[in-house]
């Protein structure tokens, strides 16, 4: 169980008397407050019967073309990622930090990132707390100036309180609580309509509203239904929700009027919404996010590669690298056939100038780089984004590709290595082999490092030519030919044979496999966790829509928004 105790008293800090006090049990989503903005989320206890679904789950998970993992922990709280954070102040203020000075989320594994019923520890409060002050201190001047406040005394303090009240119900994506408003005039009670005093009354404002746990997190407490029913979202909750997975953000005047006027409730007019959502600059982001979460590639690699693999690339090189794949996913996503399938053999990245600069040819004899006609560079996983994101960041990583390919697109997780396997490879590795000869030696050291290299090895042998970059090697450091060809085994044991890493990209884009593990982790992401039995009845319908449409990407967004589990909780047990 995550727990973490943040107390900070405005009284001392900024010249307020608010004082909060907050304990946030993450994994159970039990809070207790003592008031003020920080401590502004509801505090009902949950307990109850748990959403629609079996607690036993759904036996027609046993038939699906891939595995279902059940170990999902609810929890009422879901941290706000760096992603959403950047989204969050960029929207409410016009202007955000970077991405990268916000804490690290923790990650496990090479999927997506999951925030529910995970807390920011000490060292993370600590530096958000820090990053938030200077934040505060640089807008303020900005915040004053667009609250139109030009008055003096109790007139100017009036002015900047509903001025203030009204950021904060955005900001808190719902409307105040008892003590909140309270709470807020005590910080502006210093205004007198002088320019000092006004702005630091303003960045007292800022202060209280971006470090409170309800900005920092998400809540899905939910109202207790009459009977034995589920928990349900209340419209607030509900707008969140459907907001930040289409756009990563809170919601817009458009939303909060749906909210309002109870429209949410309705399937058709959230799938309306998010439409409209998805649509904006923010929701194409937000679908690339989502796209590359899955394969693993939405975290910066690209500069931690060793500097011979970067010398002669743009000093923009990375960044124009992340742009070109994103830009990549919107045209797809943005297309007449917005699917999976065409996520996996798209081209049009090729044309990319960041792109470019590693598909040109360099070098000569056993060093020679550059695409060529083997190559035949496509889909996402030949990006080089996609591609750095599981290399080294020196040398060749068949092993490192290959385990990561088998986890993220076909959501079969491969287990950690045995103690002591990395003395268990042979060593005394005859002269004169290719890398894939060698490495193949290396490994056949008996059935257990055979069972354990045959689920992901093949795979990643077929990306051996590229660097830690993306760069395609045009031969084996011997001089030989690569040697690409492999086959890998599915969920239902058929072989799937390959020749290429691009001949490898077109069989995973029409493999049932591919398409239902998508699926599998577009719910999660949605859920900002993995799953539990009551999800399986709705990653079954998930499933259907992924075979029936090549994965298209919007159909399955538009079925989960749209359902009756997107507005109600999952209860912890």
């Amino acid at each position: 169980m995550l727990n973490t105790r943040t107390t900070c008293d405005l009284s001392t800090r900024w010249g307020a008397t608010l004082a909060i006090a907050t304990a946030l049990t993450a994994c159970t989503g039990q809070i207790q407050g003592t008031g003020g903005l920080a401590g502004a989320v509801p505090g009902e206890a949950l307990g109850g019967p748990l959403s629609a679904g079996s607690p036993d789950g759904d036996p027609r998970v046993a038939t699906l073309p891939f595995p279902v993992s059940t170990n999902g922990r609810p929890s009422a709280l879901r941290r706000l990622t760096r992603d959403e954070l950047v989204t969050s102040l960029s929207a409410l203020v016009g202007t955000a930090p970077k991405r990268a000075d916000f804490p690290q989320e923790p990650r496990s594994g090479h999927g997506p990132l999951f925030t529910t019923g995970v807390s920011f520890i000490g060292t993370e409060v600590s530096k958000l707390d820090q990053l938030i002050d200077d934040f505060a201190t640089a807008q303020a001047p900005t915040f004053l100036a667009k609250s139109g406040c030009k008055l003096s005394d109790q007139a100017q303090r009036d002015c900047l309180l509903d001025w203030s009240v009204k950021f904060a119900e955005q900001a808190l994506r719902r409307p105040l609580v008892a003590g909140e408003r309270d709470g807020l005039q005590t910080i502006i009670g210093s205004v007198k309509g002088l320019a000092d005093a006004d702005k630091l009354a303003m960045e007292g404002v800022l202060r209280a509203i971006l470090f409170a746990p309800s900005f920092l997190y998400r809540t899905e407490l939910g109202t207790a239904a009459a009977g034995n029913g589920p928990r349900t979202l209340t419209p607030s909750e509900i707008a969140a929700k459907l907001s930040f997975l289409a756009t990563l953000g809170p919601p817009d005047a458009v939303l909060q009027a749906a909210a309002k006027s109870g429209t949410l409730s309705s399937g058709p007019e959230r799938a309306k919404q998010f439409a409209r959502l998805s649509a904006t600059g923010s929701g194409a982001h937000a679908l690339a996010v989502l796209v590359l979460e899955w394969l693993g590639a939405n975290e910066p690699k690209v500069e931690f590669k060793a500097t011979k693999y970067l010398g002669g690339l743009a000093p923009d090189f990375a960044a124009a690298l992340r742009a070109s794949a994103e830009s990549t996913i919107t045209r797809v996503l943005s297309s007449a056939t917005p699917t999976l399938q065409a996520l996996l053999t798209t081209d049009t990245y090729l044309q990319d100038a960041a792109v470019q600069s590693v598909m040109q040819p360099a070098g000569s004899g056993k060093t020679a780089s550059g695409d060529g006609p083997t190559t035949a560079r496509a889909g996402l996983l030949m990006h080089p984004l996609v591609i750095a994101a599981h290399t080294k960041e020196d040398g060749s990583s068949p092993f490192q590709i290959g385990s990561a390919l088998r986890e993220v697109v076909m959501c079969n997780p491969v287990a950690a290595p045995p103690p002591g396997a990395t003395a268990l490879a042979k060593q005394d590795v005859p002269p004169g082999l290719t890398t894939r000869e060698s490495l193949e030696y290396r490994t056949a050291a008996g059935p257990v490092c055979n069972a354990c290299h045959s689920q992901f090895a093949p795979v990643g042998f077929a990306f051996l030519p590229f660097d830690p970059v993306g760069r395609w090697q045009v031969q084996d450091p011997t001089g030989k030919p690569w040697n690409l060809a492999g086959q890998i085994q599915n969920y239902d044991g058929k072989l799937i044979g390959f020749d290429s890493p691009s001949n490898l990209a077109k069989t995973f884009a029409d493999e049932p496999q591919v398409k239902g593990c998508f699926a599998q982790v577009a719910l999660e992401w949605s859920l900002g966790r993995t799953l539990v039995a009551e999800d399986q009845t709705q990653i079954v319908a998930l499933n259907e829509i992924a075979q029936a449409t090549e994965g298209g990407v919007a159909k399955l967004l538009e079925a989960i928004v749209s359902a009756p589990q997107f507005t109600t909780a999952v209860s912890p047990r």
